[in-house]
């Protein structure tokens, strides 16, 4: 996960400054207008959120995860994960 914009880039990383700017957010689908903005590369490609929407979707992601705990009983372990 990255933020973009000028205040979370600098020159000596090299390369083209990443943005967000016209992308389409992945959480509210409305388009990113202004920096910063969240970038996450995956398996599938890359998505790009607000700050807030990523947040959100944070704390979304983590409420499923508490939630599928108490009501399976069960505990996600690391040798649960698929492994490439």
């Amino acid at each position: 996960m990255a933020l973009t914009g000028p205040d979370f880039w600098s020159p000596e990383r090299g390369g083209v400054m990443p943005t967000g700017i016209g992308q389409r957010c992945f959480y509210c689908e409305t388009s990113v207008t202004r920096e910063p903005a969240v970038t996450w590369n995956g398996a599938t490609g890359q998505i790009w959120l607000h700050p807030g929407c990523a947040a959100d979707l944070s704390a979304r992601l983590l409420a499923d995860v508490v939630r599928w705990q108490r009501q399976s009983g069960r505990r996600f372990h690391e040798s649960e994960r698929r492994r490439p």
